[in-house]
């Protein structure tokens, strides 16, 4: 088993899981906020980083808060892509913005579609974000 082909493709807001099988689901996301789309340049630029990246942890945040809210889901999968920190798949408290962008630079996705993720891949997965 080669695990699945992750792609994030920002443009369309959807992210793509090629499983072994031959199979392929596809989520709506949310992307960086900025309208631009363009990778991402400097801290707090509203911008998802683009290349290949490795899920290195997947961690529970099912109670974590963000300006006093639970908005991360269930899930977080954390993306080692320097030089950036903080990166990373999580859920979102504004499921109506999915499809769209819409975060501070990390990939948003529903509950569901973000359990399926984490069904599919494990630390180590490379995920591909282009434009």
């Amino acid at each position: 088993m080669t695990g699945p082909t992750v792609i994030v493709r920002k443009s369309e807001g959807v992210l793509e899981i090629a499983r072994d099988d031959g199979g392929t689901e596809r989520f709506p996301v949310s992307v960086g906020s900025n309208p631009d789309l363009a990778d991402k340049l400097e801290p707090g630029d509203c911008r998802t980083p683009e290349g290949d990246f490795q899920i290195v942890s997947i961690e529970d945040s099912s109670d974590w808060e963000h300006e006093g809210r639970r908005s991360y889901g269930r899930y977080f999968l954390r993306l080692a892509c320097p030089p950036w920190d903080g990166i990373g798949i999580h859920g979102t408290d504004e499921p109506e913005l999915l499809g769209r962008p819409a975060s501070r630079g990390c990939i948003r996705m529903s509950d569901e579609g973000l359990s399926r993720l984490v069904e599919l891949t494990a630390p180590g997965t490379v995920v591909r974000i282009v434009p």
